[in-house]
C-alpha cells in the first residue's frame, strides 16, 4: 500500500511537522518546512507557513498509525510562562546553544490543551484515553531532531498552561523553565496596549475555568470582568500550575523572573542550561547575552527592542494607569486573603528581585 509522501515524513526529521490538529473532523495537518524555518518563525502556529508551504490534512487514524514507533531519544524539557514576560527571547537564545533544538509555541499543544479543559463535558469530541494517545503522539513527533544528541526545548503559550503537570507525567527525564514577572509587572504590560487587552478578553473563560478548577473559587466572575481583572486570574491561575508542579515535581522546575534575568543575561541563561543540562561554554553563553537578540523583540526580529526600551514602555503604562493597576492589585489582595490556596501569591504582587 502506497503511504502519502508527507505522512512516511512523519519517520524521517521534523521537516515534515504536524502543524495543527481539528477533533471536530478529526483530521490533522502535516506541512513541509525546514531547519531554517523553526529557526527563523516566532512561533509554530500559521506564522510558519508560506504560500508555497507543502501541506494535507489527514485523518487522525491514519497519523496515529505513521506515528507509530517513532522513539523519543532524549524527551523535551519546557518553557511555561505567564505570558509576556520574555520566554520568546529565552527560547531563541537557548536555541542558539548547539546542543538544543528549540521549538516555540507548537499550535498541536494549544490544541490539546483546550481540548483537555473540555474532556469531561457532553460535547467533547474525544475521551481521556484518545486525548491521551494524541498527546504521545504529538510529543514524540516533535521530539523528533535535526542531529544526533540533541535535546528538544518547547516553549508553550500560556494559554496551553495546564498542560504543565501533563508534561512533566509523561517522562522523569523532562525539566521546566517556569517565566513569570510579578503581577504589578504584567498588569502594566498587559494594559498599555489594546492588542493585548484584546488577548486577556479572548482567554478570559479559559482562564477563569482554570482558577475555578484549581480553587473552587466558583463565585469569582459571577459578575463580568473587566480587562485588568481578567490579567490578575490569568495571573494567578499560571502561579498556581505553577507551584503545583513543584510541589509535585521536586528539582524538575526552575522560577526565573525576567526582570532579573534581564539584570544579569549571561548568569541566568547559564543558570537554566544547566538547569536543563545543556552543553554550553560561558563564552557561547557570554556572547548570546550580549549579541543582537537582546536589541531585538524576540516575536518580531525586524522591530528593534531592547532593556531600556521595555524599562521605558513599562514606566509610562504605570504612569497612566496607576489608579487601575491599584484598583487590581487591592482586589488580588483581597482575593489572596479570602482564598487560603491564594496565600503563596502574595509575595509575587509586586516587584521584588531578590528572590
Amino acid at each position: 500500500m502506497n503511504i502519502h509522501p508527507l505522512l512516511a515524513g512523519l519517520q524521517i526529521n521534523p521537516d515534515f511537522l504536524l502543524q495543527n490538529l481539528d477533533f471536530r473532523e478529526r483530521r490533522g495537518l502535516v506541512v513541509k518546512i525546514s531547519e531554517s524555518a523553526y529557526r527563523q518563525t516566532a512561533f509554530l502556529d500559521e506564522r510558519v507557513l508560506r504560500a508555497d508551504t507543502q501541506g494535507a490534512w489527514f485523518p487522525l487514524a491514519d497519523l496515529l498509525q505513521a506515528a507509530t514507533g517513532t522513539q523519543i531519544a532524549r524527551p523535551p524539557h519546557y518553557i511555561f510562562h505567564v505570558g509576556h514576560c520574555g520566554s520568546t527571547l529565552v527560547s531563541r537564545l537557548l536555541g542558539e546553544l548547539p546542543s538544543v533544538f528549540s521549538l516555540r509555541e507548537p499550535i498541536i499543544l494549544l490544541a490539546l490543551a483546550i481540548m483537555q479543559r473540555a474532556l469531561d463535558t457532553p460535547e467533547s469530541p474525544l475521551d481521556d484515553a484518545e486525548w491521551q494517545r494524541l498527546l504521545k503522539m504529538s510529543l514524540a513527533l516533535l521530539s523528533r531532531t535535526y542531529h544526533k544528541g540533541d535535546r528538544p526545548v518547547i516553549k508553550l503559550t500560556s494559554a496551553a498552561g495546564n498542560l504543565l503537570g501533563s508534561l512533566l507525567a509523561e517522562s522523569t527525564d523532562s525539566k521546566a523553565l517556569l517565566m513569570y514577572v510579578d503581577l504589578e509587572t504584567y498588569l502594566a504590560t498587559m494594559l498599555r496596549a489594546e492588542a493585548t487587552r484584546e488577548n486577556l478578553r479572548a482567554y478570559a473563560d479559559t482562564w477563569l475555568a482554570d482558577f475555578r478548577r484549581r480553587t473552587g473559587g466558583d463565585n469569582i466572575g459571577a459578575q463580568p470582568m473587566d480587562e485588568a481583572r481578567q490579567a490578575v486570574i490569568s495571573w494567578l491561575a499560571m502561579l498556581l500550575a505553577f507551584s503545583e508542579a513543584t510541589a509535585h515535581n521536586p528539582g524538575r522546575t526552575l522560577w526565573m523572573h525576567f526582570d532579573t534575568f534581564l539584570n544579569a543575561p549571561a548568569s541566568h541563561l547559564q543558570q537554566a542550561s544547566q538547569f536543563f543540562g545543556l552543553q554550553a561554554a560561558p563564552e557561547a553563553i557570554n556572547q548570546l547575552a550580549s549579541g543582537p537578540w537582546m536589541k531585538r523583540y524576540a516575536k518580531d526580529p525586524q522591530q528593534q527592542f531592547d532593556r531600556q526600551t521595555r524599562h521605558q514602555e513599562l514606566a509610562q503604562a504605570r504612569k497612566h494607569l496607576q489608579a487601575e493597576i491599584h484598583a487590581a492589585l487591592d482586589w488580588t489582595e483581597s482575593l489572596c486573603m479570602d482564598i487560603p490556596l491564594l496565600e503563596t501569591a502574595l509575595p509575587y504582587l509586586r516587584p521584588n528581585l531578590d528572590r
